[in-house]
């Protein structure tokens, strides 16, 4: 697994890094430089100054002095230029240590897994981004969520998982949310979970589903999964509109795809993988009797539908 230093020391101020993580980080080099770092900022400590000794000691040197004598203070360059140095990193290390919101975000065809503060697992997929605030983490466990992720949470107090189409709540469970443009799906794999949409507010226990598409409530249904199967290097539907199969395919595979007599709001019920984008394109297109036509250049997919 390669180290992206830039990544790892992130996730290390921010307290984020995974227990795998951790492991391969305190390996590096960077790893030790900051450690010590960290050391030496916690103990250190201003030396007192005392003004009026420190005068009287330079008037006693001054007085003392019948010629003026040059001094050379090329010794002082390098310790700026070394204090220089330490102010930056001072000043980087205070700041992510003293920022309260932790973001973790991932691109197109990217996820990512960590652990909350309370050792809550949390799974994010593509073109996804959760917060939450650090400080308040023991008093509050509230994060928001623009995307899809998958919950582990640990037990104690009340779970909040804010999103633009609702908030959805546990004591200690398994769950996955997702909120996408016009989408939004709630699927309970183990406990309970409550969805608040307004002001309705829906239980949903082991293998239910909770789902709005461009307004319409579905909540009678039900999924055979033990867990997201994009976890898994797939996606899959159970009559999901296929405009969104189309955007979560533009998601994992980061192309662009435009169609030609292609209905967007016929469901579909199938899955495809991560990781063959013809092996992918074939399981959408072909149930639909679609054609499609790879441009691997500019990363543009065309699906169609021949007319009799």
């Amino acid at each position: 697994m390669n180290v992206n230093n830039k990544e790892y020391i992130e996730k290390w101020l921010n307290g984020t890094l995974s227990n795998e993580e951790r492991v391969l980080f305190e390996k590096t080099e960077a790893y030790a430089t900051l450690a010590k770092l960290s050391e030496s900022v916690k103990s250190f400590e201003a030396p007192e100054y005392n003004v009026q000794y420190e005068y009287a000691r330079l008037q006693s040197k001054i007085n003392s002095k019948t010629k003026v004598q040059h001094i050379s203070f090329s010794w002082i360059k390098p310790i700026l230029r070394v204090a220089a140095i330490l102010t930056v990193f001072v000043g980087v290390y205070f700041y992510f240590i003293s920022n309260p919101i932790v973001s973790i975000s991932t691109l197109a065809a990217e996820s990512t897994k960590f652990y909350l503060p309370d050792s809550s697992q949390v799974n994010l997929n593509a073109a996804s981004t959760l917060e939450y605030h650090k400080k308040n983490w023991n008093d509050n466990r509230l994060v928001s969520l623009k995307g899809e992720a998958y919950f582990k949470v640990a037990k104690g107090a009340r779970f909040d998982v804010e999103t633009v189409d609702g908030i959805v709540s546990v004591l200690g469970t398994e769950f996955n949310v997702k909120t996408r443009d016009g989408y939004f799906e709630v699927v309970c794999y183990e406990g309970l979970v409550q969805v608040k949409n307004g002001t309705a507010l829906i239980k949903l226990e082991r293998g239910k589903v909770f789902r709005i598409v461009k307004g319409t409530v579905a909540t009678e249904l039900n999924t055979r999964e033990t867990s997201p199967a994009w976890m898994r290097k797939e996606s899959a539907f159970e009559s999901v509109p296929f405009a969104e199969v189309l955007s979560e395919f533009e998601r994992q595979y980061n192309v662009t795809i435009t169609t030609k007599n292609v209905d967007g709001d016929q469901l579909f019920t199938g899955r495809f993988a991560h990781t063959s984008i013809s092996l992918a394109l074939k399981s959408i297109s072909i149930p639909l009797d679609l054609t499609y036509v790879i441009d691997e250049t500019k990363k543009t997919v065309v699906l169609s539908r021949e007319t009799k």
